[in-house]
């Protein structure tokens, strides 16, 4: 199957104005883009979240699409940590569990091999920067970042879904937004400028960073369990908490703890300060070439 072939699912954050919903389906079907499911992101518990709900629902009758009769399916995705429904994002511990949620449901569109279409426009601000976060750490080349640009006084007139299809004169669009993968030909760029000296002083750098890596990583290696070890060789290699407590056969509580003391641990090695939030994600990003080499090692 082509990357063309794929199915194409439109992710979008919901808050309390469920027309930006239908107004960035609409605009992206317009482009030919043949969106078969639309997954709706949002916590528990919001203002005018039920509302936004029912209006939607209302949408998409039958798993049909009211607009314009093809088959698309609604689904809700409910911000999680640990499994436990988040009400609100409304401190840290909320915000990492949205973000490690939404990261799970994009890996596992990924893992389908989706094309996603990511509507970051609805709910509150701190869930768009959440999923452009999501975005960095799990788009490919054909997953695409969209804002919705509403002018003022149509805003006013849609609010609440009072209306959810825009008219042609209402001048709503529908923004590509550019992310970190941009970055690529300007780094290229700058090492074809003067590509023996640049690339060996970033070989160098990058050599002395591996070092230091690598002896943090022995260092907290040699201070957790064997059971402690095996949890984190397998965040390292890419599992998500919730397949390591399938593997090992623990509950999702346990695998938490084992990775706080591997966290706690981690700061310790890397010298960070207290109030430095980290996650799992920290943990795959540090240790991956460690076990990779481990693996490597044990098989030569």
């Amino acid at each position: 199957m082509s990357e063309l072939d794929n199915p194409h699912t439109l992710l979008a954050t919901l808050g309390g104005q469920p027309q930006v919903v239908t107004f960035t389906l609409d605009l992206l079907l317009q482009r030919g883009i043949p969106i078969q499911e639309v997954i709706v992101v949002h916590p528990t518990s919001y203002a005018g979240l039920q509302h936004s709900i029912t209006c939607l629902s209302a949408e998409f009758p039958g798993d049909r699409y009211r607009a314009t009769g093809q088959v698309i399916h609604l689904r809700r995705h409910v911000l999680t940590h640990y499994k436990h429904p988040i009400d609100d994002i409304v401190d840290e511990q909320t915000a990492y569990g949205a973000l490690n949620s939404m990261d799970e449901l994009i890996r596992s569109l990924k893992q389908k091999r989706h094309t996603v279409h990511f509507s970051i426009t609805g709910g509150r601000r701190l869930m768009g920067f959440l999923s452009f976060s999501a975005a960095l750490l799990n788009f490919g080349p054909s997953d695409r970042l969209w804002h919705l640009h509403t002018p003022e006084a149509v805003q006013q007139r849609v609010r609440n879904g009072v209306i959810m299809h825009a008219s042609p004169g209402d001048d709503i669009r529908l923004i590509e937004v550019p992310f970190a993968r941009l970055a690529q030909p300007i780094l290229s760029r700058l090492l074809s400028s003067d590509p023996t000296d640049t690339q060996t002083i970033m070989n160098k750098h990058y050599e002395r960073e591996s070092i230091e890596r690598h002896q943090h990583c022995q260092e907290v290696i040699e201070r957790l369990t064997p059971t402690q070890c095996n949890v984190l060789r397998a965040i390292a290699l890419g599992a998500h908490p919730q397949q390591v407590a399938h593997m090992l056969e623990r509950s999702i509580d346990t695998i938490g703890s084992h990775i706080n003391v591997v966290l706690r641990e981690c700061r310790n090695a890397w010298d960070m300060p207290e109030k430095a939030r980290l996650d799992y994600h920290f943990l795959q990003a540090a240790f991956a070439d460690y076990f990779v080499h481990d693996e490597k090692s044990v098989h030569h």
